[in-house]
């Protein structure tokens, strides 16, 4: 699996050399970690962060990517979706320019805690960050699946603070949060000792107040954000843990399963014909897809449109419903598309042979 690990960073960079050489010595497969940055276009050390970027291309050039982005100044919860748009990812990092990962082979170690995880791919995890423990998850990692189920992977509206705790808290209302112990990646908090330098204050006393304390209200009145997030997550754990009639053949990103007790179907239960009176052949038909799929699977998606209106593969879902099949692979797609897609779940004597 490629890991991402996002980091939005301001007036650091010699703190953001030293994060990515501890990624880099600690990695084991290096040409699956991609680190991208975020740097305010009025960063006052953005040529020392380009210089960075040139020479970070050379000598860490085994990553699967390192890129700085230079844009407009944002929150740091803006910043970071930014950086979730352009990772190639399958597990998204939250980073941080005062980290310092200090376990050899924890892309591995990663790799192994998140198997389990592996039907739905929904998960909070967190690594030991020498303060918090288990009792808090301040640099939250989640799935692709997670971030496209939701579409973002910060809420994107805190100004400073609340990112980590907003997201730790989903995971917990979904019981799906992970920490590991064992994968120490450590936060060289001013808190801890570190020098309280221009960054840390600049999101704590700067002349529009403590953006920490005002991160607090929003956090407080967004629960229903939250839950709503929760309720989005737990349609793909229901989905993960659901029995499906999979294709063998999927040949376009817009593929997803699909719960069969959801969609509009246009034959008759009992019979399962088109309308109330069908043709002898199609009474035929419906039997040798069903001994077809029973022998060799189904061959093709069927297509479905926003509304759940099964616009080509009834007698497939049909199929599910005798066999107690609760998800069925589709294309769910806009109806005035579907010239495009009937080509790629067209049905002939071939595609279920007997």
């Amino acid at each position: 699996m490629i890991k991402s690990i996002l980091t939005p960073t301001r007036n650091r960079p010699n703190n953001c050399e030293r994060f990515i050489r501890s990624v880099y010595n600690t990695a084991d497969k290096k040409e699956n970690v991609e680190m991208l940055f975020y740097v305010d276009n009025d960063d006052p050390a953005i040529n020392a962060y380009k210089s960075l970027e040139l020479h970070s291309k050379k000598e860490f050039e085994d990553f699967k990517n390192i890129k700085f982005i230079f844009g407009e100044p944002q929150s740091v919860s803006i910043s970071w979706n930014d950086l979730a748009e352009k990772c190639i990812g399958d597990v998204l990092i939250m980073g941080n320019d005062d980290l310092v990962y200090q376990t050899s082979s924890w892309d591995e170690l990663l790799d192994v805690e998140l198997k389990q995880f592996e039907k739905d791919e929904i998960y909070v995890a967190y690594m030991e960050d020498g303060i918090n423990g288990e009792r808090h998850c301040a640099f939250p990692i989640v799935s692709r699946v997670w971030y496209n189920c939701l579409g973002r992977f910060t809420p994107g509206i805190f100004n400073f603070g609340y990112n980590d705790t907003f997201i730790f808290e989903v995971g917990q209302m979904l019981n799906r949060t992970h920490f590991m112990p064992h994968i120490r990646a450590e936060h060289l908090h001013f808190s801890k000792g570190a020098p309280m330098d221009d960054t840390y204050a600049r999101n704590r006393t700067q002349e529009k107040g403590n953006l920490y304390a005002k991160d607090k209200l929003i956090f407080d009145k967004t629960r229903a954000v939250r839950q709503k997030d929760r309720d989005m997550l737990r349609e793909i754990i229901g989905m993960g843990q659901a029995t499906k009639l999979k294709p063998k053949i999927i040949d376009d990103e817009n593929f997803e399963y699909v719960y069969v007790d959801k969609l509009k179907k246009e034959w008759q239960p009992t019979a399962h014909k088109l309308k109330d009176d069908p043709l002898p052949h199609q009474t035929e038909q419906y039997k040798k897809l069903c001994e077809s799929i029973d022998k060799n699977g189904m061959t093709h998606p069927i297509i479905v449109a926003d509304d759940m209106r099964v616009l080509r593969g009834n007698q497939r879902v049909w199929y599910c419903i005798d066999n107690n099949i609760q998800a069925i692979g589709a294309y769910k797609i806009h109806e005035q598309d579907v010239d495009k897609y009937i080509q790629k779940t067209y049905i002939h004597k071939d595609d279920y042979p007997l």
